[in-house]
C-alpha cells in the first residue's frame, strides 16, 4: 500500500494541468509501462516562476510529479539542471522500489524541459538577427 503522504498527495495533487505561456516543456514515456509525464515550466529572468504537470500514471507518478512541479518553483535554471530528484523521495518518504522509475521519468522529463527551454532562447536569439 502507499505510504500516507503519497494519499495525501494523490487526494489534493498540486500544481496539476497545463499552464498558459509556458516556455518550458517536457515530456518522458515510461519504458516499464504506459506511464507518461509533461512538465510545463514557466521562466522568467533565468529563474522558474510557475510550475504544473499532467500524467498519465498511478498515485506514485502523481505524487511524484506534484512534489515536484511544487519544489522547483523559485529554482534558477542551474539549480534546475543539477536538481537532485532523490530530494522527492526525501520529501514523499518510502515508494515501492518498482516505482523507483518514477523518480527517472519526472527527472527525465524535467531535462527535456529545460532542453525545450535553450532551444527557445536560441530560436528567439536567431529570430533577432
Amino acid at each position: 500500500m502507499y505510504n500516507p503522504k503519497i494519499m495525501e498527495i494523490l487526494q489534493n495533487p498540486q500544481n496539476a494541468g497545463m499552464l498558459r505561456g509556458a516556455n518550458a516543456i517536457g515530456r518522458a514515456d515510461s519504458e516499464i509501462c504506459s506511464d507518461i509525464v509533461k512538465f510545463y515550466l514557466l521562466i522568467e529572468n533565468g529563474k522558474v516562476v510557475d510550475a504544473k504537470f499532467k500524467t498519465f500514471g498511478g498515485a506514485t507518478l502523481i505524487a511524484v510529479c506534484s512534489t515536484t512541479a511544487k519544489m522547483i518553483v523559485g529554482m534558477t535554471v542551474d539549480e534546475l539542471i543539477n536538481f537532485n530528484i532523490n530530494e522527492v523521495l526525501n520529501e514523499l518518504g518510502e515508494i515501492a522500489p518498482q516505482k523507483d522509475y518514477c523518480l527517472n521519468l519526472a527527472s527525465l522529463a524535467l531535462t527535456n524541459a529545460v532542453d525545450d527551454y535553450y532551444k527557445r532562447l536560441e530560436k528567439e536569439a536567431n529570430n533577432k538577427e
